[in-house]
């Protein structure tokens, strides 16, 4: 098989250099404050919205279609507006 299609909840794809994890939460719903220290961390949106926090003190609300990039070494925390799918792609950096 050349391609493979990932579309369930959890990690989709884990490879040397990157992992992809596909998000699902509710309304409300939470995930608490972490970082990802040693990666370059994108937030990609697909469905709803959500309300991101990075080290407590920048905070912005994502639709689908927009794209969020950041150094691993800082905290972020996600909370959902409304039902939400979001997938996280996290980079390996160069050592």
């Amino acid at each position: 098989m050349i391609g493979y299609v990932g579309s369930m909840p959890g990690k989709v794809f884990s490879e040397r250099e990157f992992t992809l994890v596909k998000k699902i939460l509710a309304s409300g719903e939470t995930i608490d404050k972490h970082n990802h220290p040693g990666f370059t961390v994108l937030v990609t949106i697909v469905k709803g919205e959500i309300k991101v926090v990075l080290n407590d003190d920048e905070d912005r609300e994502f639709k689908p279609g927009k794209v969020l990039k950041f150094d691993g070494e800082n905290y972020i925390s996600i909370e959902a507006m409304q039902p939400s799918e979001f997938f996280v792609t996290l980079i390996k950096k160069d050592n």
